[in-house]
């Protein structure tokens, strides 16, 4: 267990995923007082207020503040996710002392890697945005099969229950399993869509 307490700070509607940026936006209070660049915290999504209670049975997200600007009574900031983290105690309700989530190993991660990073990007082609060619680039230049399925996540999962289920997911080959589903399923959905026009 890590022996820093570091600030809890709750992400209502939004999912931060290792490697992944995210902006938050959070009022000026004697609680984020002193907050600045460099400083680490933890990133628990919630979707109601039942997940208060899970606090210790759900996975978060250790991340590091990267720019913070203040803005009359709020705080602007963003941060990188770092890696998941589980929660073992609370401090006031406030922090929390955590340990890092330790991934086993994969047996068949280059497989794994290239099946997810082909379907990626044949999701991205029937997409077809002006970033399209970035998100090629940055997919193949990852070879971490983490990094690999928190990206995919983080830039292609769009429904929030999907992506606290992804988060909470540490078997990484059950992850892929379920990001193959998934984006499977938006690529039937975009061909569909064609088919009608």
């Amino acid at each position: 267990m890590n022996s820093e307490a570091l600030r809890v700070f709750l992400l209502k509607k939004k999912v931060l995923f290792p490697h992944s940026n995210q902006n938050m936006i959070i009022h000026k209070t004697a609680f984020s007082a002193g907050l600045k660049a460099g400083d680490r915290i933890i990133a628990y999504s919630i979707r109601n207020i039942f997940d208060l209670f899970l606090l210790k049975q759900r996975i978060s997200t250790l991340a590091e503040i990267t720019e913070i600007i203040t803005d009359k009574n709020v705080l602007r900031f963003q941060v990188k996710g770092i890696c998941r983290v589980k929660i073992r105690s609370l401090k006031k309700f406030r922090e929390a002392y955590f340990e890092p989530v330790e991934s086993a190993p994969v047996k068949n991660e280059m497989v794994l890697c290239r099946e997810l990073r082909t379907k990626a990007q044949e999701l991205i082609f029937l997409i077809n945005v002006d970033e399209s060619d970035r998100l090629i680039a940055l997919l193949n230049f990852l070879a971490d099969l983490n990094q690999i399925s928190d990206f995919i996540a983080n830039y292609f999962v769009l429904d929030k229950k999907l992506r606290i289920g992804l988060l909470n997911e540490t078997d990484i080959t059950r992850r892929c399993d379920k990001l193959n589903i998934i984006i499977a399923e938006l690529i039937n959905n975009f061909k569909n869509q064609a088919a009608v026009v």
